[in-house]
C-alpha cells in the first residue's frame, strides 16, 4: 500500500466515527431502521450528476441486497432481540474475518502470517474495548448473537461481490449501489416495527433527524464509501479491512471531546493495542519498502559496438589458443 492508500485507510474509518456520532444524535429523534432508509433517500438527488450506471443494474442490485439491506435487517433482528451495545460492537466488527475469509476463498487473494497476526491482535484490543466501555453483556440471547453474526456474513458477501464487479471505483458506482437499495430498506422498518408505528414514525419526521440522515448519507455512504470501495479495487482485503478496526478507536475519541465522555485507562489501553495490530499488518509492507539492508544495483555497462567486438575477437583466440596448446600435448605424448 502507499502512503496515500494508508492515509484513505485511516480516513474512511474516522468519516465512519463522525457518522456513528451523527447517529447517536438522530437516534433520540427518529429510529435506526428510518434513518438507515433516510440515508439513502438523500442520496437520489446525484442521480443528476451521475445518470448513467456504469454496471448492470442487477449486479448493484445483488451486491446492494447484502451490502445495504441484509446487514441491516439482521443487525436489526440482533437489537431487538435484546443485545447489548457491548456485545453488538464487537460482533459487528466479525464482518472484517468474514470479508477476508470471502475474498480468499472466491477471490484467491493471498494471506500473510504477519497480517493474520496483527488482525487477531487488533481484533483482541476491539474486543478488551468494548469490555471496558460496555461491561454488562451477561444473558444475551442465542438468536441475537446469530443474527448479528447473520449480517456480518451478509456485509462479507456484499464486500466481495463489489470487489468481484469491480464496483466502488467510480462515484456513480455508490450512488447507483445506495438508490438500488432504497426499496429494500424501506420494507424494514414495517419488518421489524410493524406497519402501524412504522407509519408513524414515517409521518412525524423531525427536522434534526432529517439532518442527521442527510450527513450519514452524503458524508458516510457516498464519500466513505467512495474511498473506502476504490481503495478495495487497488489492495486486497487482508491489507484494507485491519483498518476498520480503528472505528471504535475513533468514536471513543469523538465521543470524550465531543460529549464529555470520560476515558478510562482500559479504553485507552484497549485502543493502543488496536494501533499496534494495524501497525503490524503493515509490517511486511514497511519492510518492503525500506529494507535494512539495500542491495545495490549493478547498472549495466554502457560499452561500445567496437570494444564488444575486440573482447568477442579476444575470447576466440584465446578459445583457439587453448585447443593448439592441448594439441601439442597430445603429439609430445605420443611420441614419447
Amino acid at each position: 500500500m502507499s502512503l496515500k492508500d494508508t492515509f484513505i485507510g485511516v480516513f474512511v474509518p474516522f468519516l465512519w466515527a463522525t457518522s456513528l456520532i451523527v447517529q447517536k444524535i438522530a437516534l433520540d429523534h427518529i429510529s435506526i431502521y428510518i434513518l438507515s432508509f433516510l440515508r439513502l433517500v438523500s442520496v437520489v438527488p446525484l442521480l443528476f450528476l451521475y445518470s448513467k450506471p456504469t454496471n448492470p443494474i442487477s449486479r448493484y442490485f445483488l451486491a446492494g441486497l447484502f451490502w445495504n439491506a441484509l446487514n441491516w435487517l439482521f443487525i436489526g433482528f440482533g437489537l431487538k432481540a435484546g443485545v447489548g451495545p457491548g456485545l453488538s460492537s464487537f460482533l459487528m466488527q466479525t464482518n472484517i474475518l468474514f470479508g477476508v475469509l470471502f475474498c480468499f476463498l472466491i477471490l484467491q487473494e493471498k494471506v500473510s502470517l504477519i497480517e493474520l497476526a496483527g488482525m487477531a491482535v487488533a481484533f483482541l484490543g476491539t474486543y478488551l474495548l468494548t469490555q471496558a466501555r460496555y461491561s454488562d453483556t451477561s444473558d444475551m440471547p442465542f438468536l441475537g448473537i446469530v443474527s448479528i453474526l447473520v449480517s456480518a456474513i451478509c456485509w462479507g458477501i456484499g464486500f466481495t461481490l463489489l470487489k468481484k464487479f469491480k464496483m466502488g471505483a467510480k462515484m456513480a458506482d455508490n450512488v447507483w449501489l445506495s438508490v438500488i437499495s432504497i426499496p429494500s430498506l424501506m420494507v424494514i422498518p414495517f419488518i421489524l416495527e410493524g406497519p402501524q408505528e412504522a407509519i408513524y414514525n414515517f409521518a412525524h419526521l423531525s427536522s434534526i433527524g432529517i439532518l442527521c440522515s442527510i450527513y450519514v448519507g452524503l458524508v458516510s455512504t457516498v464519500w466513505a464509501g467512495y474511498l473506502w470501495l476504490s481503495l478495495a479495487q487497488r489492495v486486497s482485503s487482508l491489507k484494507q479491512t485491519p483498518f476498520m478496526l480503528l472505528l471504535p478507536v475513533f468514536t471513543c475519541l469523538l465521543s470524550a471531546l465531543l460529549f464529555g465522555e470520560e476515558l478510562t485507562f482500559s479504553q485507552i489501553t484497549s485502543g493502543g493495542i488496536i494501533l499496534l495490530g494495524v501497525f503490524i499488518t503493515r509490517l511486511q509492507s514497511l519492510f518492503t519498502k525500506f529494507p535494512l539492508i539495500k542491495e545495490s544495483k549493478k547498472e549495466p555497462s554502457k560499452t561500445s559496438p567496437l570494444k564488444k567486438a575486440q573482447t568477442i575477437h579476444k575470447n576466440t583466440n584465446n578459445s583457439i589458443s587453448k585447443i593448439e596448446r592441448s594439441l601439442l600435448v597430445k603429439r609430445n605424448h605420443r611420441k614419447s
